[in-house]
């Protein structure tokens, strides 16, 4: 738009720049309105990712404290076993350090622990094969977890959002990684 020369703007003029400065606005608005509710939406991803990864947690020390009393391994084996999957389950604090060390080890003694030899029921074969559900369950729920989180962050880390503080109270939420190595598809 070119100024008049003599400094004078006509009623037109004027209603095109305020119309022009309006939809900017608008535009603007909108998309700050749009990430905002993205964020929000994210973070209540990544708080139920969590609680879906927990439940699966429960769920493996549960199925492996089953194997430990039922499936007739070694007695040392089932001594860690159970051990392990019940310092898994006494945690009361969900995401402390000690709880991932814990998932870490519980990993390490099912890797270490040998199936029965003898000959399984249908019972101990169900009971394995509900232990190895489980850490497969485990690994994609704390993969879907981390990605929500790698998603929320990368929004969060928008100079826009950043500026003006779009993320407002919300905790930056931190991936969730221990040794879930166990149980491979078998």
């Amino acid at each position: 738009m070119v100024l008049p020369m003599n400094g004078t703007w006509r009623v037109g003029e004027i209603v095109v720049v305020i119309a022009v400065i309006l939809a900017v606005l608008l535009a603007l608005g909108w998309y700050l309105s749009y990430t905002a509710v993205r964020l929000d939406r994210l973070h209540h991803r990544v708080k139920g990712t969590a609680a879906a990864l927990d439940a699966q947690l429960v769920r493996r020390a549960e199925a492996a404290l089953e194997v430990a009393y039922l499936a007739g391994i070694d007695p040392a084996s089932a001594t860690l076993l159970a051990t392990s999957a019940g310092r898994v389950l006494d945690h009361e604090e969900a995401w402390s350090q000690e709880r991932l060390d814990a998932e870490s080890e519980l990993t390490e003694v099912l890797r270490a622990t040998q199936e029965p030899e003898a000959a399984q029921s249908a019972e101990v074969e169900e009971l394995i094969e509900r232990l190895r559900g489980t850490g497969e369950r485990v690994q994609l729920a704390r993969r879907f977890h981390n990605e929500s989180v790698h998603e929320a962050r990368d929004v969060r880390g928008q100079r826009l959002v950043r500026f003006l503080h779009l993320a407002g109270r919300a905790k930056v939420p931190l991936p969730i990684n221990f040794d879930d190595d166990w149980p491979n598809a078998g």
